[in-house]
This record gives structure tokens, sequence and C-alpha cells, in this order.
């Protein structure tokens, strides 16, 4: 059985501390307030298979902590999946084109999209690249104000249009009513009831978010995507990604879901 450490902080980290994998190949075992750096030094040394990093600040010290950090790992300054390949740590940050790739199976059309995103979080700016590269056109990162949108926003492939915006900008409510799919990584969208339709897509990259924005949207006929749907996927690409063992996202899930 191979070891693997849930290092961060949040949600996420104590529901994952429950998760026992049905096959027995590898265990989850969390390190409560583990240093980050002290942490990843000590992979080799206690023969782990890598790490998994929750909350920003987890996943920027991960980064730091890596001696081969990926292009895309590089591109967000942040690192959520560490696999350790003899005594060298790789970074990199996995997860964000599983989500596009599981909106398309879901019917969901990427090509030609119009997204509106908000948050400022590696989270969110990973799936807004992927959406960009996987087709969508025209992409908008909504943050608390212009500057921090602006540091936020990815780089973004050739022809994609991109903006950064703050969340009190008029034309954020234009962009909310020609969109096509909205991603949530925190409540900061003013969201208008007004503007839902069977046109809209809404997907939650965070926990805890408005319950009410999923309720109005669900009975306007907006196809929705829950937190945890989202992040059980990300997990298991991340632990395919180190293990080379594919995970049913099921029961990581069903493991986020619990009370």
């Amino acid at each position: 059985m191979q070891l693997v450490a849930v290092l961060g902080t949040g949600r996420v980290v104590n529901a994952l501390s429950e998760y026992r994998d049905p096959l027995d190949r590898f265990h989850l075992q969390v390190l409560p307030g583990a240093p980050i750096d002290k942490a990843l030094d000590a992979l080799p040394v206690l023969g782990f298979a890598g790490a998994l990093t929750f909350g920003v600040e987890a996943r920027k010290a991960a980064f730091r902590g890596a001696a081969r950090p990926s292009l895309l790992a590089q591109e967000l300054g942040a690192v959520n999946v560490v696999t350790r390949t003899g005594e060298s740590l790789h970074g990199d940050h996995v997860g964000a084109s599983d989500v596009v790739e599981g909106l398309r199976h879901a019917g969901w059309d990427p090509h030609g999209a119009r997204v509106v995103a908000s948050g400022e979080g590696d989270d969110v700016r990973a799936v807004l690249l992927a959406m960009a590269e996987s087709g969508a056109n025209d992409v908008t990162l909504v943050a608390r104000d212009a500057p921090t949108a602006e540091r936020a926003l990815p780089r973004l492939p050739a022809g994609v249009t991109g903006r950064a915006v703050a969340s009190r900008d008029p034309i954020v409510h234009d962009l909310l009513t020609h969109g096509d799919a909205i991603l949530r990584g925190d409540d900061a969208l003013p969201l208008d009831p007004g503007t839902f339709g069977p046109h809209l897509t809404l997907v939650d990259l965070a926990p805890d978010l408005e319950l009410g924005v999923r309720r109005d949207a669900q009975a306007a006929g907006v196809s929705t995507v829950g937190w945890a749907d989202v992040e059980s996927h990300r997990i298991a690409a991340r632990l395919l990604h180190m293990l080379s063992e594919p995970v049913d996202p099921a029961g990581l899930r069903d493991a986020l879901r619990a009370p």
C-alpha cells in the first residue's frame, strides 16, 4: 500500500481523513498543521509516494518546495500534487482539464463559449485557463478589485479574449447576461436570477458558497455542478497522476459530502 500525504487546511482535508481506498492500494495520511516545507522534505525519508495539497497558502508553499514544478504550476505559482521520483519531488497542478472534460461529457461544449469566473485562487484560474485551451473564446475573471483581477488572470492562448474586472464594475451584469458558463470560486459575483436560463451552466469550484444561488439557478433551468462533484474528480485526477492508478471519484465525493 502506498502512502499519500494530505497537506493544508480546510473542509476537504478533514473529509479525506475519513476516506479509505476500497482496493487498499493507497492510504491518505493527513498531516494536520505540518509546515509544508518540512513535510515535503520528509516524504522521501518516510517512503511517501507524494502529497496532495489543499488551500491557497499550502499550494503556494508546495510550489516553493518542489524542485521540479511543471510549466502550468509555474504559470499559477501553485502546486496541488507532489510526486516523489526517487529523492526528487516533482510538483504539478492537475485536475482543471478533467473538470472541463466532465462538463463536455455532460453535454456542455466549451467551443466558442463565453465564461465568467469569480475568485483569484489557483483552482479558479486553472479551470478558466483549461476552458480557454479547450475552445472558449471569451473569458472574464472577476475579483474584489481590478488590480487583483489583473494579477490573477492567467496568460491565455492566442485568439482568446480575456478581461479582468472588479466585482462592482457595471460590465459584469452584461457579461453574466450573455455568458454560457459561470465558475464560482467565491460569492463575489452579483448574480441576478433574472439572467438565469437553460442556456447557462453554473459550476461551483469552492465549498460553502451561497446555496440560494444554486436553488434559483436550478429553478430557472440552469445546469448546475456542485463543489463535491468537481473536487472529487480533481482529486481523482491528482491521484492518477501520482500513482498511475485510476480512482473512482464516487467514493471521494461521498467523503466530501459527509456531514
